[in-house]
């Protein structure tokens, strides 16, 4: 079997795609940000707490609960969680931020941090941060009835290539096996804003790996549109789109995901629903559900 070479053209406003979603945004004014208290994580897993009393361009000054400031550069901020808003409301922070529905964002997991996942009630996973870049995924169901050389066994290594406060680009890849037959897919994908509001974009290359045989790979990419919005303390609008290139599908064969997030200090659920135009025309969309337990610091 012979490797297929993606074809260039297809590539090229894929990427575009991805790229705009580095294009700076002022998803939330400079303002409103002054007086709010929040944990900043920073590029070598240090958290710093306190409240926000000037920013600029390259820096953010805080005010510790010692009373001590500290001026903190953007460039080596993770990510800025809002603890409390300016008029005393507490917020929590979504224990799922490094996942859309199932497909991954491209902020990273950080350094100790992990959570246990369940998709469908058969296809529980785990996921664990190596370090601040690095994290890996592995899952195995648990059909009843089935010897363990029958459940489908995943795994999923992702590795953060840029990442500030307002943007994460990261690559990886899900393998998925079964008996003999294994496959997946590798991916590229960033995410633009906050954890509270943001666009997410990626480009996805599947493949097939058979036994005694040579990785082969499709011949075009799939395209991931996908982002989120909090509606409220401890609810999120969450949405994840599928565009499968090549196959000459329209709009309405595409599968377009979209969940609300119930969330609280660890655990979040998603109830939601994969709708595919031309299947509603004979029914109902799919359902979709899944949970998440976060662990660690």
């Amino acid at each position: 079997m012979q490797t297929t070479h993606t074809p260039l053209h297809l590539f090229v406003p894929a990427l575009c795609l991805l790229l705009l979603t580095a294009i700076p945004t002022q998803a939330q004014s400079q303002e409103t940000l002054v007086n709010t208290l929040v944990a900043i994580t920073l590029t070598d897993g240090t958290q710093v707490q306190g409240t926000i009393l000037r920013q600029d361009k390259t820096h953010i000054t805080i005010a510790t609960s010692s009373g001590l400031e500290v001026r903190v550069p953007r460039g080596s901020i993770v990510s800025t969680r809002n603890i409390k808003s300016s008029n005393g409301a507490l917020t929590r922070s979504d224990p799922n931020y490094s996942r859309l529905m199932f497909a991954p964002t491209g902020r990273p997991l950080r350094r100790g941090q992990g959570y246990w996942s369940n998709y469908y009630i058969f296809f529980p996973g785990i996921t664990y941060g190596l370090t601040n870049q690095i994290s890996i995924t592995a899952g195995l169901s648990v059909f009843p009835g089935l010897g363990l050389g029958d459940q489908f066994l995943s795994l999923a290594p992702k590795i953060a290539l840029y990442q500030n406060d307002d943007f994460a680009l990261s690559a990886g890849t899900l393998y998925m096996k079964i008996s003999d037959k294994g496959g997946g897919m590798a991916f590229l994908v960033g995410t633009k804003g906050s954890p509270d509001k943001s666009f997410t974009a990626g480009l996805g290359l599947g493949y097939i790996n058979e036994k005694d045989e040579a990785v082969d790979f499709a011949a075009h990419p799939v395209i991931l549109l996908g982002g989120n919005i909090r509606l409220s303390d401890s609810l999120a609008l969450v949405s994840e789109n599928w565009f499968i290139t090549g196959e000459n599908l329209g709009l309405g064969e595409q599968p377009i995901g979209i969940a609300l997030r119930f969330f609280g200090k660890d655990l979040a659920v998603d109830l939601g629903a994969i709708i595919i135009g031309e299947i509603i025309k004979e029914g109902f969309p799919i359902p979709w559900l899944s949970a998440v337990y976060h662990f660690g610091d």
